[in-house]
């Protein structure tokens, strides 16, 4: 796997509790409506999802007040870590069922910094990108292992860049001024880690008001201390 990293209402499927040792926790999606007519397999992706503390410290990180755009609803932030494409209903189910096998504990992620890309001169997405240490190398390395082998189709033409969207802004928006770039830099550092605690299979959904993520299965994610 390529990798950036420079450092090391229902048809959803719910995890069963955690057991075993913090290093190999075996987990289990369980299933809930999976095989309901109305699921839907296009536009799927596996993503990590914040705690709720997580998700609070991002909603209250101001992006500019000058820029106008879309933040993403709390409840749809996510890490993606493999984005899939439309795929068959049987194959979908076999990789819920198998999702659990991926998982490794994952510690808190470090902010390594605020940014617009593609750039602050053509901004079209605010985003806060993370370290990458082994323990999500290693995870993201085992989701992709499992979505080859059930011979599902995987983007994988773009490194791997841990980040996560918190605005989507104009295609014309005006570029952002060094100042502005800088006072948000400093405010993503302040944050604290950020803590993962689920790893998820998504459907997406092109609406009026933007895309809308739809869980189709779930895991938790142990924590691992933070180095």
């Amino acid at each position: 796997m390529r990798t950036l990293c420079r450092r090391l209402p229902d048809g959803q499927l719910r995890a069963a509790p955690l057991t075993g040792g913090a290093h190999s926790p075996r987990v289990e999606a369980m299933p809930v409506a999976p095989q309901d007519a109305d699921v839907d397999w296009h536009r799927t992706f596996i993503a990590l999802v914040p705690d709720a503390p997580t998700r609070s410290e991002w909603e209250a990180f101001g992006i500019g007040e000058d820029m106008i755009g879309r933040r993403v609803a709390a409840d749809q932030l996510h890490l993606t870590l493999a984005f899939l494409g439309s795929i068959p209903r049987e194959r979908g189910l076999a990789l819920a069922a198998g999702l659990a096998s991926t998982v490794t504990a994952l510690p808190a992620l470090k902010i390594e910094r605020f940014a617009y890309w593609p750039n602050p001169a053509h901004p079209r997405l605010a985003v806060l990108t993370f370290e990458c240490p082994q323990p999500l190398v290693e995870l993201a390395a085992n989701v992709r292992g499992l979505v080859r082998s059930l011979g599902l189709p995987i983007d994988d033409h773009r490194p791997f860049r841990p980040h996560v969207t918190l605005a989507r802004l104009p295609r014309h928006s005006r570029p952002v001024s060094p100042e502005a770039l800088l006072v948000g830099e400093q405010s993503a550092l302040a944050l604290p880690a950020s803590r993962f605690a689920t790893l998820m299979l998504y459907s997406s959904t092109l609406e009026r008001s933007g895309a809308r993520y739809r869980p189709l299965a779930a895991v938790d994610v142990p924590a691992a201390p933070l180095d």
